[in-house]
């Protein structure tokens, strides 16, 4: 028995139950926050799900579309059947159901609500897909095995803070494509030719489907540069990150084709609110309510002054070829917070998500280091 639990697989076990925990309290604080936007009818999931969202929010449809194939695929009966189940009125108080609490929710909507469900797992299975692939891409950074594993819970938790003024489920999906595409750029075997272009397909079908769910990673595709070049030659690198962009624009200009009818714009101008926003005093010591308490917002200074830190100690260990990439994050989505940002929105910042993952897995391998010492001398002494 000893034998089987110190097994690599139990352990294997114990860390998927570890992060589905982590993963399932991270996606409550978003939905307890945000929902799915119910009953917001320019971005909500019932709109989203019938097409008739305005732009640029219905251009996210990756998730909704998914639900719509499903949803086609079984027989009408088997579909009113499951509806006017998971639309039971019984549900909103009941603990198994979506709409607990919440019974202007559209889970409730019969034509909606197993689309509803599909999307709200697909989103929360996305979140814990995410964890394993961040613990990936950790690792691959050079990271610590215990910082690798700690590193993706402690982003998990912090999305409910970023997600400020506003919170979808497309930006978990966002956080999984954009992880999923640094591991298949990072150091591409160039030595075996069929698996180099079968990893360089895998990548340009992620950035494809990533498109589908967010037209955001047409930017995040050219900050790939600098990982690639970790194999590939400069004409090569940027060869591929010109096919990506490609890929990404061809995706984006269908989706603008076929929602150019619908009410609002492709993007939501709004320069310089964020500098007006950001030289108010005040508005650095705000709080809202995340995980039911009142906590600072995500670009608030405590949150800042966390950042900073975990920067400081994170930087000097990242490989050269990480940096450029923040850098390169950094230079793209700056620009794009501070021209289509709404006020404080941080999660609007969401290309820089992987930057402060290996930035945080390499300041726990340093402060890890540290307190080793002094934990075994205290045992000592003990």
């Amino acid at each position: 028995m000893i034998r089987f639990f110190n097994s690599v697989g139990y352990r294997r076990f114990l860390l998927a139950l570890l992060y589905v925990m982590v993963a399932a309290a991270a996606f409550n604080g978003f939905y307890t926050k945000w929902r799915l936007n119910d009953g917001r009818a320019p971005q909500s999931l019932a709109s989203m799900v019938d097409g008739t969202a305005y732009r640029p929010y219905v251009y996210r449809q990756f998730a909704p579309a998914i639900a719509n194939g499903i949803q086609a695929l079984l027989p009408a009966a088997t579909v009113e059947r499951l509806s006017e189940r998971l639309a039971d009125p019984r549900r909103v108080n009941s603990r198994s159901g979506l709409a607990m609490r919440y019974p202007a929710s559209e889970a409730m909507l019969a034509p909606v609500t197993l689309r509803y469900h599909i999307v709200y797992y697909l989103t929360f299975l996305a979140l814990l897909g995410s964890l394993f692939a961040m613990r990936a891409l950790c690792l691959r950074a050079g990271a610590s095995a215990p910082a690798a594993t700690a590193a993706p819970l402690v982003v998990a938790l912090l999305l409910p803070f970023y997600l400020t003024e506003g919170g979808y489920f497309y930006d978990f999906f966002e956080l999984l494509f954009m992880a999923c595409a640094m591991l298949l750029a990072w150091r591409i075997p160039v030595e075996a030719p069929v698996r180099a272009a079968a990893r360089l397909g895998l990548l340009a079908i992620v950035a494809a489907i990533a498109s589908w769910n967010k037209e955001a990673f047409f930017f995040f595709a050219a900050t790939l540069y600098p990982i690639l070049r970790l194999s590939l030659s400069r004409i090569k690198a940027a060869g591929v990150v010109g096919i990506l962009v490609f890929i990404c624009g061809c995706v984006y200009l269908a989706l603008r084709v076929r929602y150019a009818g619908n009410p609002g714009g492709t993007v939501s101008f709004q320069p310089g609110a964020n500098l007006i926003y950001f030289l108010d005093p005040g508005n650095w010591f705000r709080t809202e309510s995340t995980y039911g308490i009142a906590l600072p917002k995500g670009l608030s200074a405590v949150m800042v002054l966390m950042i900073a830190g975990v920067a400081a100690t994170g930087w000097g260990r990242l490989p050269a070829a990480f940096r450029l990439h923040v850098l390169a994050a950094l230079a793209v989505n700056v620009q794009l917070f501070l021209l289509f940002a709404a006020e404080g929105e941080a999660r609007n910042l969401s290309m820089l998500y992987p930057s402060l993952l290996v930035l945080m897995a390499m300041a726990l391998t340093a402060w890890m280091k540290v307190a080793a010492p002094f934990a075994a001398g205290s045992a000592a002494r003990a």
